[in-house]
């Protein structure tokens, strides 16, 4: 499932009852307050979700995939995602009842 911030802000308008422009809000701001904080170099804790921050990446030797030549793929910076603990076990009950329905038709 993908959302938009858009959806997302008209789902918290119809299931709480803020305003439409509230919800926006909400979402916007939100979003900009994770944004400035991995930026500034902090982790992003999401209890019961998992953490998003920045991590650095090495240059480094790769492949053009329409060439199959060599070429040099620049340092840079990528926003990483870790599943938090308490998810990665719902991931996991869910394999395990998913398993089991399988196993029984």
């Amino acid at each position: 499932m993908s959302v938009t911030k858009a959806e997302l802000a008209e789902l918290i308008y119809k299931n709480i009852g803020f305003s439409k422009k509230d919800a926006t809000e909400i979402v916007d701001t939100f979003f900009d307050l994770i944004k400035t904080d991995i930026i500034a170099g902090e982790k992003v804790k999401i209890k019961g979700i998992g953490a998003f921050y920045a991590r650095s990446k090495k240059e480094r030797l790769g492949r053009n995939p329409q060439t199959d030549r060599p070429m040099m793929i620049s340092a840079r910076k990528v926003v990483v995602y870790r599943a938090g603990t308490s998810l990665k076990k719902l991931l996991k009950e869910n394999k395990q009842i998913a398993s089991s329905q399988d196993d029984g038709a």
